[in-house]
């Protein structure tokens, strides 16, 4: 990776060994099922009570977690469990991350 590129990502995502989960998210936020956007809802309402919450990156003008640097308005959508890096989603996916897994079909 050349370091101009590198400079971006870290500038964007603190951590940028997870930008296959973010990925997913972005691809989960652009059309979310009902059961996704219930628990991104409730993932917001916490994360805009934490002291980690930033309104707008100056960069690209997205609310985003001053903990892991990620763009909020996406990283809701994750499909893991308790993505949080302060762990504070864990009431909220104990209630609705379940639900948001695909289910595999039988043959049977």
């Amino acid at each position: 990776m050349n370091l101009g590129l590198k400079k971006i990502l870290s500038s964007l995502v603190k951590d940028p060994t997870k930008l296959v989960t973010i990925a997913d998210a972005w691809i989960t936020a652009r059309n979310p099922t009902a059961e996704q956007k219930d628990m991104a809802e409730a993932r917001w309402n916490v994360c805009i009570q934490c002291p980690e919450f930033r309104s707008k990156r100056d960069i690209t003008g997205e609310p985003y977690c001053n903990d892991c640097g990620c763009p909020l308005n996406k990283k809701i959508f994750t499909k893991n469990y308790n993505e949080c890096p302060l762990e504070k989603w864990k009431s909220v996916d104990d209630i609705f991350w379940q639900a948001t897994q695909k289910k595999n079909k039988s043959l049977l």
